[in-house]
C-alpha cells in the first residue's frame, strides 16, 4: 500500500527537524503530499487571555512552518501548511481523518514520569487512535540520556 496523503505533525521541539526530514524522504520516495501540522496546545493558554494569545500563538506558529513548507515544495513536494488551538492528538486525528491522511508521522518525546503516566502521551494518543497507519520517531540521544537500570517504559504501543 502506498501513502499519498502524509500528515506531519511537529512541535517546537528539537526533534521537529527529524520528523520533518523523515516526512520529506516518505514524501519522495512515495510521491505523496504532505500537511504539516503544528497544534498550539490549549491547555498552554490562559483562559482570561485565551483569544488574544491564540491568535498572537497561531501567528508565530505560522511563520515557524514556513520555512519547512518552502523546503518540501521546492523539493518539488505538494505541501500544506496548517495551524490549529486545542488538544494535540485529537486535533491530528481529526485533521487526519477530514484530510484522508495515509499515514501520520509524528515525533515522541521521551517525558517520563507520573503526568505522562496518568495523561498519556500526544504519540500514544494518535498511535491508537488514528484512522490511519502511523509512524513515531523517537530521537536516538533520549536513549543514551536514560539511567542504565531503567527497565519500565511510561509508553504502550
Amino acid at each position: 500500500m502506498g501513502f499519498k496523503k502524509i500528515l506531519v505533525a511537529i512541535d517546537k521541539s528539537p526533534l521537529a527537524s527529524v520528523v520533518f526530514e523523515q516526512s520529506l524522504e516518505s514524501a519522495q520516495k512515495e510521491g505523496a503530499s504532505l500537511m504539516l501540522f503544528h497544534c498550539i496546545n490549549s491547555d498552554d493558554l490562559s483562559q482570561l487571555t485565551f483569544l488574544t494569545e491564540a491568535e498572537a500563538e497561531t501567528e508565530q506558529a505560522q511563520a515557524w512552518l514556513r520555512p519547512y513548507c518552502q523546503k518540501a515544495k521546492d523539493g518539488g513536494i505538494p505541501t500544506e501548511c496548517v495551524c490549529d488551538v486545542g488538544q494535540p492528538g485529537p486535533a491530528i486525528c481529526s485533521l487526519a481523518e477530514s484530510w484522508g491522511a495515509n499515514l501520520i508521522i509524528l515525533g515522541r518525546k521521551d517525558d517520563s514520569g507520573l503526568a505522562k503516566m496518568l495523561l498519556g502521551s500526544v504519540s500514544n494518543h494518535v498511535v491508537h487512535n488514528a484512522p490511519c497507519s502511523v509512524l513515531v520517531i523517537k530521537n536516538e540521544d533520549q536513549s543514551s540520556q536514560q539511567p542504565p537500570n531503567k527497565t519500565l517504559q511510561a509508553y504502550i504501543y
